[in-house]
């Protein structure tokens, strides 16, 4: 089955806070996030599914090479509603509190 992915501006905006702090910590760095990012986004078109729930319905999808960086989404009829791109040791309060202002 192909999922169509969207994306939610605060989880992008995740992921642009994360490669910048990367960035300031070594050069090309930053950009290296990005691409294993959208490489993993990508990937839930395809792979959805395979990801168990953590919580209520909300999956986490692995972040290669940046292990404790997740991708947090939901799954509703044929689409994939990313959350949040995050850090593993966030707060789950700002994930759950996406999830239900993110209801789709």
């Amino acid at each position: 089955m192909s999922f169509v992915v969207k994306k939610l501006r605060q989880a992008e905006a995740d992921a642009l806070e994360a490669a910048i702090w990367y960035e300031e910590h070594q050069a090309g760095l930053g950009e290296e996030f990005i691409y294993e990012v959208d490489r993993a986004v990508r990937a839930l078109s395809e792979s959805a599914l395979r990801n168990r729930i953590r919580f209520a319905d909300v999956r986490r999808a692995a972040v290669d090479r940046f292990r404790f960086y997740g991708i947090y989404y939901t799954v509703r009829d044929n689409d994939v509603w990313v959350l949040a791109i995050f850090h593993g040791r966030r707060h789950p309060r700002v994930l759950q509190e996406r999830a239900e202002q993110g209801r789709v």
